[in-house]
Parts: C-alpha cells; structure tokens; sequence
C-alpha cells in the first residue's frame, strides 16, 4: 500500500479469534476503528429498514419483550442452519457494508471538511471476505487461534453453551479458505503481548 495516502486495512478472523482485540492495537498508529459487528446490531434495531425484513422473515419468536430484536434469540434460529443464515445476511451485508463505505469515504476526505483527521482505516469484520469487503481494503489480514481457544473465550464472552460455542464457529468458513483471500495471517496464540508485537510487525511491514 501507498503509505503516503489514506489506506485501509481489513481485519477478519473467527468468533473468538481475537480480531477485535487486534483491529483496536491498530489505533494507536492512528487508525479509524470501524466496527461491522456495531453497525450490524444498530441496523436491526426497531424502526430500521432490516428490522422489518428480518421479523417478516423468522418472525415474531425473535423479539423479546420491548419489541426489538433479540439477538441471542436470532442466533438460536440461524446458526447450524445455512439457509436461515444466508437469508439473514442478505438482509443485513449490503446496509452494513453501504455504511462502512460512507464512513470511510468521510474518513478519507476528512481534512477537508474539518472531521478529525485519520492516517487510515480498520475495517473490524468477521465477514469481511464473505461479504466482498476485502475488495475495498488495501490489506487484508486474517486472525487466527487454536479451536479449543476460540471456544473458551466465546463460551465465557457471551456465556453460551460449549455445543452453541462451536456450532456458531462451524457456520462460518474454515481459515484455510479465509487465508487464501488475505495477505497476512496472524496466529493469536500466546497472550496479548505477543499479539501486540505481531500487529506492530503486520503494521510496519504493511
């Protein structure tokens, strides 16, 4: 990548993995952090377009008791099952990846209307190649962990069950394929430390 103009790196892993932990490391060199899984749960609130889509289509059963999504609920129905899942994402990918595009092209002409000014951008996205994202990002990276890992942390971090730990990492593509679409690859396995130092090396060498 050109560093001498506005860049964007796009960091994906699976649930887990730690991709948020090292899209937010890359903050300190002066990047916009731009979280899709945020942007994913604001454009499913009540009163926005994919609300209506997504309730028309799992229904009713998905609401809790103020009327919004459940998300927990909407997992319940989509994970371990291909169909419902890719229907849901028809739904939400193109209005999350309209947004991360908007936000971008102000980030990048941000100097000019006066926003505060950033060096580059994060896209933090668990989809980010599915979703043709990565087509955007100058970089793209690709964190990984040990299976065992990724289900202990999902496990404590949403306090799921073991078998819905690893049924929602079953539903996504394995890193095989994932790490031939990215052109870094980070094993996140041996604490936030060495996870730091790997993001510095990534970033210098980007």
């Amino acid at each position: 990548m050109t560093r001498n103009s506005f860049f964007v790196i796009g960091v994906t892993g699976g649930s887990g993995s730690g991709k948020s932990t090292a899209a937010a490391m890359l903050g300190v060199y002066g990047g916009l952090i731009i979280d899709a899984d945020k942007l994913s749960h604001e454009t499913i609130l009540k009163g926005k377009p994919a609300y209506r889509e997504i309730v028309e289509y799992f229904g009713e059963s998905i609401l809790n008791a103020n009327g919004e999504i459940d998300r927990k609920n909407l997992g319940g129905v989509v994970f371990g099952k291909p169909e419902a899942l890719a229907a849901l994402e028809r739904i939400i990918h193109p209005r999350v990846c309209g947004d991360m595009l908007e936000i971008i092209e102000r980030a990048r002409n941000g100097a000019a209307s006066g926003e505060k000014k950033y060096s580059f951008a994060v896209i933090d996205a668990p989809l980010l190649i599915e979703a043709g994202m990565n087509k955007h990002c100058d970089s793209t990276w690709l964190i990984t962990a040990p299976t065992a890992e990724m289900e202990a942390r999902i496990i404590r971090r949403d306090n799921i069950t073991p078998e819905q730990a690893r049924a929602r990492l079953q539903s996504r593509r394995g890193d095989d394929w994932l790490a031939s679409h990215a052109d870094v690859v980070i094993e996140n396995n041996g604490g936030l430390k060495a996870l730091r130092e790997k993001v510095q090396t990534a970033y210098e060498n980007a």
